[in-house]
């Protein structure tokens, strides 16, 4: 009997899909639809989902696979915003899994560069009835019921479901949020809003009303925390940027080679290079045992890969490190 081959970290295929306002860039993601393929090793080629199929556990863990089955858990993007990105607002897990048997949306933005002059736009300036937004929208202009912040480079920023939000100017955001297609797009800004035909259902304004927060958001979500904002307990170079249920991400300023052992945490890591490069080293078979990441670049590390170590190879270089911690709120189920 052929003996099994241990998983290894990977890089994967970015996929792009083009906008009026810009593009995204898909750096890792499991949506059938949208599935990014891996580039390295024997396992080159092969879609994410592919793998979940075939490999379960060995890539995400016990605890996330008991959890979330054979949906993997989350997904990355890149943001890539030259004017006005649409008003969009997505759903709880809670509204998704009862209205279109999926995960709903939590996300974090990360702001990788940003010209001057761009902006986010996050939640109601004071609440809102629910007709007056709508009519807004309908018109082309719901921008003096939102808060505006201006924005830059190294700014991080948690946007919960119910919540709307865009992105507007010159700049790029690496997006981190639950494994969903569900962006319920709300207004152009007097542009048509191109029809989702992918999924087989409307995401609109209508479709959204029910699930939006018309309450004031708090003007302490639009801080736009950094790396400089350490806790005392954080280690020097190292940030948590969000400890969610759906997942965790911490920011990482790779100042010097750092060792992982990642088998403690009992799930898979992903790691995005956001400035500078790096190598990934460890003894996968197979595979390759020092992955290098430039910027913009996504890897994954299977959670069977229990130990390997982050190399700067330039000054300067910044991760995104993401995973899931053990979840205790009960079971999801939801068809695959």
């Amino acid at each position: 009997m052929e003996e099994e081959k241990k998983l290894y970290p990977f890089r994967l295929c970015p996929v792009e899909d083009l906008f009026p306002w810009g593009k995204e860039e898909w750096m890792l993601a499991d949506l059938g639809w949208r599935d990014t393929a891996v580039r390295d090793g024997w396992l080159a080629g092969n879609a994410l989902g592919e793998i979940m199929e075939t490999y379960l556990d060995r890539v995400v863990g016990d605890d996330v696979f008991d959890w979330y089955g054979r949906q993997f858990p989350f997904q990355i993007k890149m943001l890539r915003v030259n004017g006005a990105m649409p008003l969009t607002v997505c759903p709880s897990d809670e509204d998704a899994r009862a209205r279109y048997d999926s995960l709903g949306k939590e996300k974090l933005w990360y702001v990788q560069t940003a010209a001057p002059g761009s902006s986010l736009l996050l939640g109601f300036r004071k609440k809102v009835e629910a007709a007056v937004f709508f009519s807004a929208c309908a018109e082309g202009n719901p921008e003096p019921f939102m808060n505006v912040v201006p924005v830059k480079a190294g700014q991080y920023f948690h946007i919960p479901p119910g919540i709307p939000h865009a992105l507007r100017g010159n700049l790029s955001v690496i997006e981190i949020s639950e494994s969903s297609a569900l962006d319920f797009r709300l207004c152009g800004w007097g542009q048509a809003l191109p029809e989702d035909e992918s999924l087989g259902i409307s995401l609109g304004l209508a479709d959204a009303l029910d699930f939006i927060s018309y309450e004031r958001f708090p003007a302490e979500n639009l801080m736009g925390f950094s790396l400089e904002d350490r806790r005392p307990e954080d280690p020097a170079n190292v940030v948590r940027m969000a400890h969610l249920p759906q997942f965790s991400c911490n920011v990482i300023d790779l100042e010097e080679a750092l060792k992982i052992t990642a088998g403690e945490a009992g799930s898979c890591v992903a790691y995005v290079c956001a400035r500078g490069s790096m190598a990934l080293q460890s003894s996968g078979e197979g595979g390759t045992d020092r992955l290098k990441l430039k910027e913009g670049e996504a890897a994954l590390v299977p959670a069977e890969c229990e130990e390997f170590y982050l190399v700067p190879l330039e000054k300067g270089t910044l991760l995104l490190e993401v995973l899931v911690e053990k979840r205790e709120d009960g079971d999801l189920t939801f068809s695959q």
